[in-house]
């Protein structure tokens, strides 16, 4: 009797103890708009998920059944080609502001908190002036480059553009430029342009079902990858998907179906241990009973 209830508690012990599927307890979901079309689809990457996600260890793509769909993140590492890896550079014009200080003009630039690597300044100045360049990130400063900007030698054109480059930033959410006026004169700014890095999810739309990406778990650890960017590449066009607004889950939901290969493991796990238990309750009821 004394065994028999060893065992049940032993049993019950470990089904409490077992790890339960990590995929619990998101915080953001968001729609993912397609096309609905069979295809490889890809989204990118924006500043609300990098500020809510575990390092994107937490992105789950997820169908209307709550099933997890495998996706591979990809950026312009994974490209190929020049058509590959243009389709990861996103230019676009930004706002800025401008105020003077002393000889220096120190003009703010908003980001899309996407992973920025160079500027294009349009003006039509001639004179050479030197500029300093820093990413912001909340209240962080991190200087980024230096250098000369424009020289009345180096074009007769009425409008020079200077790019403005730098690399190893991660995504930042502003940046500031100080151009140091030699002349103390402003300098007079057409119009700024970005260009960004893009990151991207890659996942395959069988075209029958909706799609939302959920993010915000502390707990997971690893992407589902499953894919290859190299062979979606070799046998499909990727067509550009967009995310909804992000919702804010106020309660938190039930996971979504675990994979197959979790549950394979923690059952096989549960049952070894509870085997091995077994097991060593029968070598010693025999060695009792031999004893005797």
């Amino acid at each position: 009797m004394y065994e028999i209830i060893t065992i049940i508690f032993i049993i019950i012990f470990l089904l409490l103890v077992t790890p339960v599927y990590a995929g619990s307890n998101f915080l953001y979901s968001r729609l993912i708009q397609t096309d609905n079309l069979i295809g490889y689809k890809s989204v990118v990457l924006d500043k609300a998920v990098y500020a809510h996600s575990n390092h994107l260890n937490d992105l789950r793509v997820i169908n209307d059944r709550d099933e997890d769909v495998p996706y591979i993140l990809a950026s312009i590492r994974d490209a190929s080609t020049q058509t590959q890896k243009e389709s990861f550079i996103l230019s676009a014009e930004t706002q800025y502001s401008s105020i003077q200080d002393g000889p220096d003009s120190i003009i703010t630039i908003q980001l899309n908190n996407l992973n920025a690597f160079s500027l294009e300044l349009n003006t039509d100045e001639r004179i050479e002036r030197t500029y300093g360049l820093y990413g912001v990130k909340d209240k962080s400063t991190h200087y980024l480059s230096e250098g000369e900007l424009f020289n009345l030698l180096l074009s007769s054109d009425s409008a020079l553009k200077k790019d403005i480059e730098w690399t190893n930033n991660p995504p930042i959410d502003r940046l500031r430029l100080i151009i140091h006026n030699r002349d103390a004169e402003p300098i007079n700014l057409k119009s700024v342009t970005v260009n960004y890095y893009l990151d991207k999810l890659v996942f395959e739309d069988l075209g029958n079902s909706k799609y939302r990406l959920a993010y915000g778990n502390d707990t997971l650890r690893s992407p589902i990858y499953n894919l290859t960017y190299e062979a979606i590449n070799k046998s499909e066009r990727v067509t550009q998907a967009t995310l909804g607004a992000e919702a804010e889950i106020s309660s938190k939901t039930d996971s979504p179906t675990a994979p197959m290969k979790y549950k394979i493991l923690s059952n096989s796990t549960l049952l070894g241990m509870v085997l091995l238990v077994l097991l060593g309750i029968g070598l010693r009821l025999r060695k009792r009973k031999n004893n005797r």
